[in-house]
């Protein structure tokens, strides 16, 4: 399969993170595309997938636009793209997904494991959760290759691997560029696919920086140290030795550096060893002694000026004194709370809209963030309408109550609101200040022999735990995109979406926990212990107009949900 990328755009959350975009793969062909990180090239890998639409240009596949079934794609951890009781189940819902009738699945399952090197008959039925890291890896390319794509998408697929693993899934990636598969492959992993890979792509700040074969990187390294990559570890060396008159070419991998090598006659030794203090000097492409590429140069420089903007959007909020926002959390709860009529909800809603708007999050993250919650909240408003007795308007055996609607849709817009505050305070608040500000306000308690120290890591710890959880589901709802259910709105949380969903995101969640369990008692975590604060906190005057701010609004929605 040919792919065409003509002049394409991306922005994400307002920034641009794809520029002019001009690509030609060859069908039959691997490809890496290498970059630092956050130089565009994981998003550039969902475009080219389908999984994500360009914002303008076009990405053509065999000269026209992607059909259902020809591209897939492997991220690049394999626990958040398995979702089936067992590895059948596992490859037969991206075939169901695709259309593939019955009968043909079970022969297409079982080619594309024995493809990957897990035997239907000793795998099959096991539990894909329960298989090892290599094994899951393989798992998920027998996923993408079962329906026959024409193009194959992987993210960092040795990511993770033992050499021994990462060694067989590359035989594993070359057997199938043989067969006439196209392969796209985003890696740092330079040093193992630069040698087996036809096409190179380098992307730097989100523009390609190198498009054109893979063995011009090994001949001409600038082409790396100039998007701020690291040449792979054969090519320094050979620049180097080549340098010194012990090889006659360049080796295009490490195999053919060995085999140079051992052509070459043994060296006399040295009459006299060097003193433990000499330094190895460090190779360079320039000619002097530096070989490897500077601290400070083009290596993550896209991201950190993602991250400066970012910064800069919020600097008005991130400046606030966390104690401020603390006590706007807790009074603005308690007022939602004490709300029972409509007016004072409309009053909060717009102050709290217009609160979000000066945080200058972005819309996009907060449209991600509220979905899940409309749609659940919705649905529990429709549930309070329904009655058995006296409906308002009959509906088979139930009705819908005009008064549980009302009260149904008060109750959900002031949950909402507590959501809408909650995120609106974790968005605008890192995890440090915000420990620090909730164990200022708890310390009185200590008195009390509370040990206040567990109580301000457990908060500080769930309030930044619900953001990771949302960006697990999306992960995961990626994830099934890419085995051919491309849902949108309502259909993402069908009953079958969300069953398919609840067992691997129970896996991260308990998995996460237990790193921050280990991370914890690693520390030496003492809550009887006075530890050195991580943030000092430093209350300015404009803290005190906030405080004065907070306090009026919350009179103010106190007063009107009084005489409403």
């Amino acid at each position: 399969m040919r792919i065409q990328a003509n002049h394409v755009f991306f922005s994400y959350d307002r920034l641009p993170v794809l520029t002019d975009i001009n690509l030609d793969i060859r069908e039959g062909t691997l490809t890496v595309l290498c970059g630092v990180t956050g130089s565009g090239k994981s998003t550039l890998l969902r475009l080219l997938s389908g999984l994500a639409e360009p914002a303008a240009g076009t990405i053509l596949l065999d000269g026209g636009q992607a059909a259902a079934g020809n591209v897939s794609m492997v991220f690049q951890q394999p626990e958040t793209q398995l979702f089936a009781g067992s590895v059948h189940q596992e490859l037969e819902y991206g075939l169901a997904e695709r259309g593939v009738p019955g009968p043909q699945r079970l022969e297409l399952i079982r080619s594309a494991l024995a493809r990957v090197g897990l035997p239907y008959d000793e795998f099959g039925g096991r539990s894909p959760f329960l298989l090892s890291g290599g094994e899951k890896r393989r798992l998920c390319i027998a996923a993408a290759i079962a329906s026959l794509p024409g193009l194959l998408v992987l993210d960092e697929p040795t990511a993770g691997l033992d050499p021994q693993a990462a060694g067989s899934l590359l035989e594993l990636l070359h057997g199938l560029r043989r067969s006439g598969l196209t392969l796209v492959i985003g890696t740092h992993d330079l040093d193992s696919f630069l040698p087996i890979a036809d096409e190179a792509i380098v992307m730097s700040q989100g523009a390609v920086h190198y498009s054109g074969p893979a063995s011009t990187l090994s001949a001409d390294p600038l082409v790396l140290t100039g998007a701020g990559l690291e040449p792979p570890a054969y090519s320094r060396l050979g620049h180097r030795l080549r340098q010194r008159g012990l090889l006659a070419e360049l080796p295009d991998s490490l195999d053919s550096l060995l085999a140079a090598l051992a052509e070459q006659p043994l060296p006399a030794p040295p009459e006299e060893a060097p003193p433990a203090s000499v330094q190895i000097p460090r190779l360079s492409w320039s000619g002097g002694e530096n070989l490897l590429p500077a601290k400070g140069n083009m290596a993550g420089r896209s991201s950190a000026a993602t991250d400066i903007q970012t910064a800069s959007a919020r600097k008005p909020w991130q400046r606030l004194d966390p104690r401020v926002k603390w006590l706007g959390m807790v009074l603005g709860t308690l007022a939602v709370l004490g709300m029972q009529a409509l007016l004072p909800l409309l009053l909060a809603s717009g102050l709290i809209t217009g609160l979000m708007l000066s945080a200058r999050i972005p819309w996009q993250r907060t449209i991600r963030f509220f979905r899940p919650f409309l749609l659940m909240f919705l649905f529990l408003w429709l549930l309070s309408a329904l009655t058995w007795s006296s409906p308002d308007y009959k509906l088979g055996p139930v009705g819908l109550s005009l008064a549980g609607m009302e009260r149904g849709g008060l109750n959900v817009l002031r949950f909402l609101l507590l959501v809408a505050l909650g995120f609106l305070f974790t968005e605008t608040t890192t995890g440090a200040p915000l420990r620090e500000a909730l164990e200022w306000g708890i310390a009185p308690l200590k008195k009390l022999g509370i040990r206040t120290r567990n109580w301000s890591l457990a908060v500080s710890v769930t309030l930044q735990f619900v953001p990771w959880i949302l960006d697990k589901l999306a992960q995961l709802q990626l994830a099934l995109n890419s085995r051919g259910r491309k849902a949108r709105g309502m259909a993402r949380y069908t009953p079958r979406q969300v069953a398919l969903l609840i067992v691997p995101l129970l896996i991260l969640v308990i998995g996460m926990g237990d790193e921050l369990a280990t991370a914890v008692e690693s520390r030496g975590y003492d809550p009887t212990k006075e530890r050195t604060p991580a943030y000092l906190l430093s209350w300015q005057n404009r803290d005190t107009l906030v405080m004065l701010c907070i306090l009026l609004a919350a009179a103010l929605l106190w007063t009107v949900s009084r005489f409403s």
